[in-house]
């Protein structure tokens, strides 16, 4: 129950330090958070390196201000008679709830495995060459599926386009794969 309350409390100030109207323009450390995520989504090999340890620095900002506002609901009242840092040492659960988490996190996403299917089944089609309009039709739904959370803009397309290459390659039958190689 206090953790919530926390949680709570903290989503409120971060709120208030993002951009305007509703904050006084510092950073929303959430919204950060899933910015970052969308740019990485679309992001070179070696960039999303860089991203993965910017979303994981920022997580762990984000689960350790909570942890701090827990400590404050739970020693504020009392005049704060242990520090911070002790009261971290002494439960070391969150400790190892942040490291384990880190684990757990999600980087690719998971796309309609029917839909790849029906993908593969138009492209394996004798008549694909007539199927094509209605192929990349299905493709583009598919990506816009996949990426239906994104708001409108460079990141939402470049991800759409990102998916639609990269299905188009796994669903390619092998000897016109071969043959886009040898060019």
């Amino acid at each position: 129950p206090i953790a919530k309350e926390a949680k709570r409390k903290i989503d409120i100030i971060i709120d208030k330090c993002g951009p305007s109207p509703k904050g006084v323009g510092i950073q929303n450390l959430r919204e950060c958070i899933i910015q970052t995520k969308w740019k990485y989504d679309v992001a070179a090999e070696d960039k999303q390196i860089t991203y993965r340890a910017i979303i994981i620095n920022m997580i762990e900002r984000y689960f350790y201000t909570i942890c701090f506002a827990m400590y404050a609901l739970e020693f504020g009242p009392l005049g704060y008679p242990k520090t911070f840092n002790t009261w971290i040492k002494e439960n070391e659960d969150l400790h190892t709830m942040v490291q384990d988490g880190k684990d757990k996190l999600e980087w690719s996403r998971h796309v309609d495995p029917a839909m790849l299917e029906k993908l593969k089944e138009m492209m394996m089609d004798p008549n694909y060459k007539e199927n094509i309009p209605s192929l990349i039709r299905t493709m583009y739904e598919f990506a816009f599926q996949t990426y239906s959370d994104l708001p409108k803009g460079p990141i939402k397309n470049n991800s759409m386009k990102k998916l639609c290459a990269q299905t188009m390659w796994e669903i390619l039958p092998q000897e016109i794969a071969n043959r886009i190689n040898k060019k």
